[in-house]
């Protein structure tokens, strides 16, 4: 009989149910994509499926499970293990997942923010392999971030840190889902670069009568970042206005956190983070003359390597760590 992990990722757009072997690798996925409506326990029921279903599937196999690694897309107070908002999808604060979870399928839980997860997994899996410290920022739904410094996350109060999303870049821009005004996650996240077309046509209505995208959308703010990085490729002048201007306030935040904390490795991860090499490269382009001159041959911006599979990647690590690798033999 072999050991396994039960995982789980709640995100902004997709729930991942999934099961990682005794390596703590991931074996079998599970993905379902919410709607813009669903509330918190909607979507939990839903992935208490999607693991009943991959549960039964593999103790059929012969397969033991060992514990439950659960990645929740906001923010956790780790003391209560507890998830407390999601910016993208409200209700989970008023949910006891941990102790549902646990009499669900009878197994210890651990839940931890889903950046923090994707940091441990790439510094164990991914890019991070053999760098001391590894920062990593997803930019796709939202925009948030984590730091594993010698294979642990470097958890540094009860309710997370390295929150890249929320550092504001731009005082005047738009308003952000967090309450504040021209925040990252306001302005670079999918949704984000949405608003920030928005905010850049209005600033400049010719600019955007100017666009091929105008022919096609009713306004600047329905254009998804999807379509104003195909439409920056294809050389549309507006969408490589607001592309640029997105990249720009992107590398004042991944400058400030290079400077502050000089990881070895800076991964990107997320629909935006990874959809477009382009984009990294100007990102990169951008932030290398903020970095402070001395750290600059000593970090690289990488996209993620194990991608849609890092969130629940990192929650078997971390059940690993929390409750103990599987027994030998």
């Amino acid at each position: 009989m072999s050991d396994a992990y039960l995982v789980f990722e709640s995100g902004g757009t997709k729930l991942l149910a999934a099961v990682a072997g005794p390596d703590c690798r991931i074996a079998e996925t599970s993905v379902q994509y919410r709607e813009p409506p669903d509330r918190a326990g909607k979507s939990f029921q839903r992935l208490l499926e999607a693991g009943r279903a991959l549960k039964q599937k593999h103790e059929g196999l012969g397969v033991r499970f060992r514990a439950i690694g659960f990645g929740f897309g906001g923010y956790v107070r780790r003391s209560a293990q507890q998830p407390q908002s999601c910016l993208h999808e409200a209700g989970w604060e008023d949910l006891d997942v941990a102790s549902d979870l646990g009499r669900e399928f009878g197994l210890p839980v651990v839940i931890e923010n889903d950046c923090k997860l994707g940091a441990l997994a790439e510094a164990h899996f991914g890019v991070g392999r053999g760098h001391q410290t590894v920062f990593y920022m997803t930019v796709g739904t939202g925009v948030g971030g984590g730091i594993v410094r010698d294979g642990t996350i470097q958890a540094m109060s009860d309710l997370g840190e390295a929150e890249i999303g929320h550092i504001v870049v731009a005082p005047d821009g738009p308003a952000c889902w967090c309450g504040g005004r021209g925040c990252v996650e306001a302005v670079c996240s999918g949704p984000g670069m949405s608003q920030l077309s928005g905010w850049m046509s209005e600033q400049d209505p010719a600019a955007w009568c100017a666009s091929l995208l105008a022919a096609r959308f009713a306004s600047a703010a329905q254009t998804s970042s999807r379509d104003l990085l195909q439409a920056w490729e294809a050389g549309d002048a507006f969408a490589a206005a607001v592309v640029h201007r997105a990249a720009g306030y992107l590398s004042s935040a991944v400058a400030a956190a290079i400077n502050l904390i000089n990881p070895g490795v800076f991964v990107a991860g997320g629909g935006v983070g990874t959809g477009n090499e382009r984009f990294l490269q100007l990102l990169r382009d951008k932030v290398r003359p903020l970095v402070v001159p001395y750290f600059r041959e000593h970090y690289r911006i990488v996209p993620s390597e194990l991608r849609e599979h890092a969130v629940t990647q990192g929650a078997a690590i971390l059940a690993a760590q929390r409750f103990g690798p599987p027994a030998a033999g």
